[in-house]
């Protein structure tokens, strides 16, 4: 599709498309759209590519970056899960002694963040001891 026709799309998408800023937002929503069209055909097509036997170096040459590159911006992200669990678990930890929740480790939760039972006692003892104090 020619930039032209696109920027009469964009214009009849407008809420008032005498308004050069209202056809510049509609321009800018067609244009996300049809970014993430983009990015959906290149993962089918790669997708598709690697069904068929094509090596990561291959791919990476038709667009004009290196293999790893093409690996990382195509494959599906299972390090990215990996990463994210770490991170939802270390979240999930103690804020004191980063102790991370368990079966035998259990966490008081608050409003800006967690307590384990250790962390608790120790607390308690110190709280304890300032009483004995006064």
């Amino acid at each position: 599709m020619e930039p032209s026709e696109l920027l009469t799309q964009a214009r009849t998408r407008s809420i008032d498309p005498a308004d050069p800023l209202e056809t510049l937002s509609a321009a800018i929503t067609l244009s996300d759209e049809l970014s993430r069209d983009t990015d959906a055909l290149l993962d089918l097509a790669v997708r598709d590519a690697r069904s068929a036997g094509a090596s990561w170096t291959a791919i990476g040459e038709r667009f004009g970056f290196s293999k790893q590159a093409a690996r990382k911006r195509f494959s599906p992200p299972f390090a990215g899960r990996q990463l994210a669990n770490r991170r939802k678990k270390r979240d999930a930890a103690c804020s004191f002694c980063r102790q991370t929740p368990g079966p035998r480790s259990h966490m008081v939760h608050g409003e800006a963040g967690r307590i384990c039972g250790t962390c608790v006692s120790l607390a308690s003892d110190i709280v304890a001891d300032l009483a004995k104090r006064r």
